[in-house]
């Protein structure tokens, strides 16, 4: 995928690209943490913990400017050892394309279409993402720009319109909760979604040279912070502690319930269309890395030749993830564990072995 001018993002829409990226699923899935009242400590530690991560994340994309990560692995582990990482990369880009399309194909079922089998969702979902995705990063940016309004537009108007329903007693007494399970559930944020932005670093070669990587990923994750504590405090002030902790979808489910003036507004339509914008943009960008990954594995000249490959894989994959909801949601326990080399320590690996290599190269002798 060569660095042209029509397929580099600016700095706003890398801010709102990686944004819209980590609301993706979380929307739909919510930040429900068991821990009730004490989830939005929980939400501020795991953005305090990925500020590290964020800033490595950042430094690979400045040591090597115009590169993705499978061509920074090449160069940095030889060819056999860039293709494994590579190898590596590409399948939890597909993995976590097929967890979103199932994510929204169960909402859909559950919320709007019980009696509608979960396959045809599913190929919708994934025939608008690839198409999407076979166009190039410059639309996905522009796609978000417009997105990112909608959202945070109907965000804003249920907050407001729920605010004379809040309980405040809802969220007291705080740190009822043992301090080891506050941090547990930091880090199932931290894995879930934040981290999950290292499928940027897939085809980093987008941003602009003259972008500060740093300032994106850190902007991105104040507007997500934002986003999730809003989410949270309408969610738990209006469904109530218990509520929250048995329910599946308390976004949608707290959409149900809201009045203006006195009127149901029905406003779990505006909700789904809300986490479908969300989910669409992550399936794009997971379809466009994992078909970078397999161009680079591969020695295709362009990724688009493998779109519709992956993001056929990652439907077959969506299939059979799980029998039912309760399997999707208890994998979330364990996908901290699962996510770790992919979102930690291969990009720990590719940055100091990136450093070695820009000190070695900036003190190699001039021919």
């Amino acid at each position: 995928m060569k660095n042209t001018k029509k397929n580099t993002v600016t700095f706003r829409e890398g801010i709102l690209s990686v944004t819209l990226f980590a609301y993706g699923s979380s929307a739909v899935m919510g930040i429900n943490l068991r821990i009730e009242q004490d989830a939005w400590i929980a939400i501020l530690a795991a953005a305090v913990i990925t500020i590290p991560f964020f800033l490595i994340y950042s430094r690979i994309i400045v040591l090597f400017r115009e590169k993705n990560l499978y061509e920074i692995s090449e160069i940095l582990l030889g060819k056999i050892g860039g293709k494994i990482v590579s190898a590596l990369l590409t399948w939890y880009c597909i993995h976590l394309a097929a967890l979103v399309i199932r994510n929204f194909s169960e909402f859909i079922q559950i919320s709007s279409m019980p009696e509608t089998p979960q396959i045809p969702i599913a190929i919708i979902l994934m025939l608008t993402s690839a198409y999407l995705a076979s166009s190039n990063m410059r639309s996905v940016g522009k796609w978000s720009v417009v997105c990112i309004f909608i959202i945070f537009f109907l965000m804003i108007f249920t907050f407001a319109a729920s605010i004379k329903h809040f309980k405040i007693d809802d969220i007291l007494p705080i740190m009822e909760y043992p301090l080891k399970k506050i941090v547990m559930s930091s880090i199932l944020v931290v894995s879930f979604p934040y981290l999950e932005t290292v499928v940027f670093l897939c085809i980093g070669e987008t941003l602009k040279k003259d972008c500060k990587p740093h300032r994106v990923h850190l902007y991105s994750l104040s507007l997500m912070v934002i986003m999730f504590l809003m989410v949270f405090f309408r969610n738990i002030t209006l469904l109530g502690r218990k509520m929250m902790e048995i329910s599946y979808y308390p976004s949608y489910l707290t959409a149900r319930i809201i009045e203006v003036g006195g009127f149901a507004t029905r406003m779990e339509g505006s909700i789904s269309l809300n986490f479908l914008i969300g989910g669409i943009t992550k399936i794009v960008v997971c379809i466009m890395a994992a078909a970078n990954g397999l161009k680079s594995i591969f020695n295709f000249a362009n990724y688009r030749t493998m779109v519709l490959p992956s993001a056929l894989f990652a439907l077959a994959l969506s299939t059979i993830l799980y029998s039912n909801t309760m399997e999707m949601y208890n994998f979330i326990k364990y996908y901290a564990i699962y996510a770790m080399p992919f979102q930690i320590v291969i990009p720990i690996i590719l940055w100091i072995a990136g450093e070695i290599y820009t000190r070695k190269k900036n003190k190699a002798p001039l021919n």
